[in-house]
């Protein structure tokens, strides 16, 4: 089988939306569904192919696009499974120190006998997703009101205020292409490279959502786990949607859907959801037919028959099942370690960071490499981006050291607020260069202000405090964020920067909740 593991990193809001209600408020998915994926690839390359290739690519399920999961840098995140409980008034978070990782010894994995007397109720852990290590990843997502535009009046239209919920810009997603063997190489190579760079991905592409960057990492799927020979666990880490023999929905799965008819399923050790959407398909410009699921994060605990043969049980894990996997669906781990025992055994991560190292080889040291980067602006966004992440953190530590100093507890806000960071963010999309810096620090419509609520707060420098304003200014003075790039690309590598951290800083008070 062709695997190839895709980086996916937010540039702008990305908008999936889990149904296809239009009453009510609008709900996102914590992930990036394969379909839109498919449906990415799809534009960029599908009129491009003969009918013969189109048809592998996109019609017959030998190329399947999985959903993207979340991505800390070393592994990736899977749902959370649905066997995973905890005592209703312990904490199962590692103390504020270490709030995204989880307490082993607090969480009951329900598949497992015990001979403990249980005189506590428990709770179901629901939402995120689990890494290896047992970091707990919970995707951040973001709700804007908008409201439709009358095109006679420029006034805002009657009745028609909406939202989107949407992931935050500034996350990380992994994914995985695949391809039976039987398809060509070089086409599988092509449907990866149709994905590669800055796409758009989601609903409202055409305004100001989408934008995502791929690359390439690799890496693979992990293995499938050991067996006590008596029964094995199945972990759906995607939605699964199943038939019977009369093509339709299954709710209660049976050994004969999973492809598995010599087993039998413990219900008493099986943990399930379901849901029902319709997804939208932008060629045809409407609904597809109502889905049936069973949701990610469900377990199954199947009895193995005494002759039953694992091989079937590898074929699950790595192909899949159900209908619809090219789109992301009906994908398993089978026996996964984490779920092996009663208490969760977490531990350092098999992905390591030079396996999930994509970039290419080192640059060689020569002056025509330099001469034709500092011509075509090559590594100027590198540097950009890096000197923006610098800032990021810097801020970060400044606003953490003003708001010791001051004795603001951490559940209060202290410094600017998310929109006004917003407002560094757009008006950096405006302007560049000077022109920029003297939008956000000089004059009477300057942004930032000493007097200005947030820009006012003290920060201990030194013999004597100094206004968060001031150390902006100073901090983001235009010939010392650019000394090093190109002049031909300085005002637009300063606007890039500004950007980024702005957008770095949004980030950081959303999670926060400040």
């Amino acid at each position: 089988m062709k695997r190839q593991a895709l980086r996916i990193e937010l540039l702008e809001d990305c908008v999936f939306s889990a149904s296809a209600a239009t009453e009510g408020g609008h709900e996102s998915l914590d992930r990036i569904p394969g379909a839109a994926l498919l449906g990415a690839a799809a534009a960029r390359c599908y009129g491009d192919l003969d009918r013969r290739d189109a048809w592998l690519a996109f019609h017959s399920g030998r190329l399947r696009f999985a959903d993207a999961l979340p991505w800390n840098g070393a592994s990736p995140g899977w749902p959370m499974p649905m066997c995973w409980y905890h005592e209703k008034l312990a904490e199962y978070k590692q103390p504020e120190a270490r709030k995204d990782v989880l307490r082993p010894h607090v969480i009951e994995n329900l598949i497992h006998e015990t001979t403990e007397e249980q005189n506590q109720p428990v709770k179901q852990l629901r939402g995120g997703y689990v890494h290896e290590n047992g970091q707990l990843t919970s995707p951040v997502r973001e709700l804007r009101l908008k409201t439709a535009i009358d095109p006679r009046t420029g006034r805002a239209r009657d009745s028609q205020l909406f939202g989107y919920d949407a992931l935050l810009r500034g996350q990380d997603f992994i994914t995985f292409i695949e391809a039976d063997d039987e398809m060509d190489n070089a086409l599988f190579k092509r449907m990866v490279s149709a994905l590669h760079g800055e796409v758009l991905l989601g609903r409202s592409r055409s305004a100001e959502y989408g934008r995502c960057r791929i690359t390439t990492l690799e890496i693979g799927l992990p293995p499938m786990g050991e067996s006590d020979g008596r029964r094995s666990i199945l972990w759906l880490l995607s939605d699964l949607a199943l038939v019977d023999a009369n093509g339709n929905p299954v709710t209660e799965p049976t050994p004969e859907a999973l492809g598995l008819p010599e087993c039998r399923i413990d219900w008493s050790r099986t943990f399930l959801r379901t849901r029902r959407y319709s997804s939208w398909n932008m060629a045809r410009r409407g609904h597809d037919s109502e889905r049936v699921v069973l949701q990610a994060g469900g377990v199954i605990t199947l009895i193995m028959a005494n002759s039953f043969d694992r091989a079937a049980l590898q074929r699950l894990h790595d192909e899949g099942v159900g209908l619809f996997r090219e789109t992301g669906l009906g994908r398993i781990w089978v026996d996964p370690p984490l779920l092996a025992s009663r208490k969760p055994e977490f531990g350092a991560s098999n992905w390591s960071e030079s396996k999930a190292t994509a970039g290419p080889p080192e640059k060689p040291d020569e002056p025509l490499i330099h001469w034709l980067e500092e011509t075509l602006g090559i590594d100027w966004r590198d540097k950009a981006e890096k000197k923006a992440r610098e800032l990021a953190e810097s801020y970060k530590q400044t606003i953490e050291g003003a708001r010791h100093w001051a004795g603001i507890t951490d559940d209060l806000a202290h410094g600017p607020s998310r929109s006004q960071w917003s407002g560094i963010a757009n008006q950096a999309r405006e302007n560049q260069g000077r022109v920029l810096f003297n939008a956000l620090f000089n004059g009477d419509s300057a942004i930032v202000k000493e007097k200005g609520e947030g820009w006012n707060i003290e920060i201990p420098t030194g013999e004597s405090p100094q206004r968060l304003a001031s150390w902006l200014q100073n901090a983001l003075r235009f010939d010392d964020l650019t000394s090093d790039i190109p002049k031909k690309h300085r005002d637009r590598a300063y606007a890039h920067i500004i950007r980024l951290l702005a957008d770095h800083v949004t980030n950081t008070i959303q999670t926060r909740g400040a």
